[in-house]
């Protein structure tokens, strides 16, 4: 037998395995499909706020400039300014222009009108981009004009003043280490618990838990309670460290934040109890609880790419991902200081994760007893 003849021999059995084809010829196209339309860098979609104090054909023209591509979606048009703050605080819009009385007159009587643009810092990326967007067409609508008045003087370009709330700095790493805590604790609390049924089963003491007078709530709970301990530890440690390290303060309920993370944190474990009931061993359990976490947290929830720039289908998709709501709410509290009040929806997305979870763990648990 020589390396050519081991070689056939391998790939007739490769050939023969429909699992490994796929994973070796269809996972490549699949994954390099998905990352082209995810792995972009391009931000569309900016949510984009009104507060027109000028009401003329002027301040309607401008709005429409910044609205007339994809780059800015007009979500709302405010009646006031006690709108403002809410309608950030909300994340219903990343940037809210401001157009001040007299814009249209000041338009054409050669002035330099002034805008206000207040930006979400929150997340970073998006803030940034809408700021560099607002600048380009703002400018480009102040050239617009002095084409349309060239018999006129040319009047100086139009100005807008910018307020960037909550990150002034644009910080990236105070944007990107809430989304890290959530990607971490999504990852390590679901592989954890997805080993521990596997591994009650290879070792042979399952069959001393399905005699013992425990129920399958009770099992489950003495399985989590343990691991969702350390990982709320581990929670703590890690605010610790970007507090020490990166300067990272909460700004908002520290009690709610630990409910939030108690929340999520039962929620993976949930998970990682019901993968560890529908696979056969540890080495199994371990990757796809793997490839059910880590991928979608990254690419989907997001902790890095905003998701009104994805395209329509994977935005649906997203609405599965925990992690997204969690990110959501912890940058809720920790960067913006805002409550429940606010953040109910996720609160809400959150409990149904751990409700459907947990109560699929039990389920299926029971049927391992039987």
């Amino acid at each position: 037998m020589n390396v050519g003849t081991v070689a056939v021999k391998e790939l007739r059995q490769v050939m023969r395995d429909p699992r490994t084809m796929l994973v070796i010829l269809g996972m490549p196209a699949l994954l390099l499909l998905f990352y082209g339309y995810v792995l972009s860098f391009d931000v569309k979609h900016v949510g984009l706020a009104v507060l027109d104090r000028d009401h003329t054909p002027q301040s309607r023209s401008l709005v429409e400039t910044l609205c007339s591509q994809e780059y800015f979606d007009l979500i709302e048009e405010l009646k006031a300014e006690s709108e403002v703050l809410p309608t950030l605080v909300s994340g219903r819009a990343t940037l809210v222009l401001v157009i001040p009385h007299g814009f249209g007159q000041d338009t054409t009587t050669g002035q330099a009108p002034a805008l206000q643009a207040l930006i979400d810092g929150s997340n970073a990326t998006m803030a940034e981009t809408a700021q560099d967007y607002a600048e380009a067409f703002v400018a480009s609508h102040g050239a617009r004009l002095e084409t349309l008045r060239a018999a006129e003087p040319v009047p100086p370009p139009l100005s807008m003043r910018f307020h960037v709330l909550y990150n002034p700095d644009l910080s990236s790493t105070r944007f990107l280490l809430p989304g890290l805590m959530g990607f971490i604790l999504m990852i390590t609390c679901t592989v954890a618990t997805a080993l521990s049924v596997v591994r009650e089963r290879e070792t042979g003491t399952m069959e001393q838990l399905s005699v013992s007078p425990l129920s399958p709530w009770e099992i489950v709970a003495g399985k989590a309670i343990p691991y969702g301990a350390l990982a709320m530890v581990a929670a703590g440690l890690v605010m610790g460290v970007a507090r020490f390290a990166f300067g990272l303060r909460v700004a908002g309920d520290p009690a709610f934040l630990v409910f939030l993370l108690a929340l999520f944190v039962a929620g993976a474990q949930g998970l990682g109890l019901l993968i560890s009931t529908i696979t056969s061993s540890q080495q199994v359990a371990f990757q796809v609880a793997t490839y059910a976490t880590m991928l979608p947290t990254l690419l989907l929830s997001g902790f890095i790419f905003p998701i009104r720039s994805m395209p329509v289908a994977l935005q649906a998709l997203t609405t599965i991902v925990p992690a997204r709501y969690f990110i959501v709410a912890l940058r809720g509290v920790v960067l913006k200081g805002v409550g429940p009040d606010v953040l109910w929806p996720q609160v809400l997305a959150l409990v149904v994760f751990t409700s459907v979870t947990l109560g699929l763990s039990v389920v299926r648990l029971r049927r391992v007893r039987l």
